[in-house]
Order: structure tokens, then C-alpha cells, then sequence
């Protein structure tokens, strides 16, 4: 079984078009799946939208739904933990940012014998099909830099949208994972790492669909206080 966990937060212009285009992959596989849109409280027709799919495919499409808005984390670690039932779970962008057909060399990864492997639009051989806005690569990079100086990453891109584990890493780190937000990516990565998981990242087809939400003030001081919370909470025994 494989489950792919759909975050979303008022994606109702993307949604269907990706419940589409995901279904019509996996129904091409050989594998079982479940697709579950973990929705973090939208105020627009996101999650009638998704509810109409789950009605239409009872059984392989589901909506669970936060009444407020929490952190894409949130959600996340609610699906992957509750919610879902594959022995590979993976989460993915609302708006495809990544090819949906990407996921096949993941899951390949996993079947090799590692236990998370991860989306990277920064290795050679990654395919930039639409680039994003100049400042924003600007702030992926100097955002991968602050994880570097404070110690919690090697990996080239920690924030591309999709990420597969087995059950093995499910266990470890979700339980562990602290943060809600933007965030979350880095921790749950530094927490795999810790305990000794093995991490493959693997170079992805990539494309700008939509405009981010990250907020490139606001956000970015968030994001590095929560990287000063992963610090201390590692420091503190909070990860054992």
C-alpha cells in the first residue's frame, strides 16, 4: 500500500486538477494506494472540493480536515500518524509543483533499503522546468546555509514538497516532530538523522506553479527562530 498525503491550505484552484493527475498515475501502478487530503483549516471551497473526490472514489480518496489553520506540519504529522495506512507514505504540494511521476524514483529508493528518501531540485541531474522569482531561490539558499551553520543538515534542499518514509522512520520521527510550520522539513530530517535512519535524496523534475506563501520577511524570521528551536531542542534531550 502506498498513501500520498496531500497538505493543502485554500488550494481550490489547484486541487482537482491534482487529484486528477494523481489518480491517473496510480491507477497505472501495479501498487495499492490512498490519497488523503490533510486540509489545515481553509476558508475557500478547498475541502467541499476534496470531499466531492472522496464521495466519487470512496475508499481511496479521503479528507481530513483541522477546523484552524495550524502549520502545514500539523497536518502532516496528523496524516501520517492517524490517518493513513501504507508501509511507504508520502507527502506531496497541492499544486505539483513536482511531478507526481517523481514519486516513482522515491518509492525506488525505499524498496532499495533506505528508509526516507526526499525530492531535491539542488543536485546534478534535477530539472528546473519553471524556476522560481530570483529572491526566492535567494532565500532557499541562504536558508540552507543557516541550517548548515547551525549544524542540523548536509542535505542540498530540505524544503522541496516531497518526501517518502517507511513505516520504520513513520515510527521515529513524527512522534518527535515539534514544529508546525514552514520549518518542519528541517526538523524531521535532523530527527531521522539522529536516530540513525538512512536518507536518500534524489534529484527531481521541478516546476514554479503558484506563488509561495511564505512571507519573505515574516516568514523568514520565523523560520530561522524555529531553527534556533531545533538547536536547543536537540541540546535539551527532546529528540531521544
Amino acid at each position: 500500500m502506498f498513501s500520498l498525503i496531500i497538505p493543502t491550505y485554500n488550494e481550490e484552484e489547484e486541487i482537482e486538477t491534482t487529484l486528477r493527475y494523481a489518480l491517473a498515475y496510480l491507477q497505472k501502478q501495479s501498487f495499492s494506494f490512498e490519497i488523503v487530503i490533510a486540509d489545515d483549516g481553509s476558508t475557500d471551497n478547498t475541502v467541499p472540493l476534496a470531499q466531492k473526490w472522496a464521495e466519487q472514489y470512496k475508499g481511496v480518496v479521503k479528507v481530513i480536515a483541522f477546523p484552524q489553520n495550524q502549520g502545514k506540519g500539523s497536518v502532516v504529522k496528523e496524516a501520517m500518524l492517524h490517518h493513513t495506512s501504507g508501509n511507504i507514505r508520502c507527502f506531496y504540494d497541492a499544486d505539483a509543483s513536482t511531478p507526481i511521476e517523481e514519486v516513482e524514483k522515491l518509492i525506488r529508493e525505499i524498496n532499495n533499503g533506505y528508509d526516507i528518501a526526499i525530492a531535491s531540485r539542488a543536485l546534478p541531474g534535477s530539472i528546473i522546468e519553471i524556476p522560481q522569482p530570483f529572491y526566492r531561490q535567494t532565500m532557499g539558499k541562504i536558508y540552507n546555509l543557516i541550517l548548515r551553520f547551525f549544524c542540523l543538515t548536509h542535505f542540498k534542499d530540505t524544503q522541496c514538497g516531497c518526501k517518502c518514509f517507511n513505516e520504520k522512520s513513520i515510527s521515529i520521527v513524527f512522534p518527535r516532530q515539534t514544529l508546525k510550520r514552514f520549518s518542519f522539513d528541517a526538523e524531521i530530517l535532523f530527527i531521522a538523522e539522529k536516530h540513525g535512519l538512512k536518507i536518500k535524496e534524489v534529484p527531481t523534475r521541478w516546476r514554479n506553479r503558484t506563488e509561495s506563501r511564505v512571507h519573505p520577511i515574516k516568514d523568514s524570521s520565523k523560520m530561522f527562530y524555529d531553527l534556533l528551536k531545533i538547536r536547543w531542542n536537540a541540546l535539551t534531550g527532546k529528540y531521544k
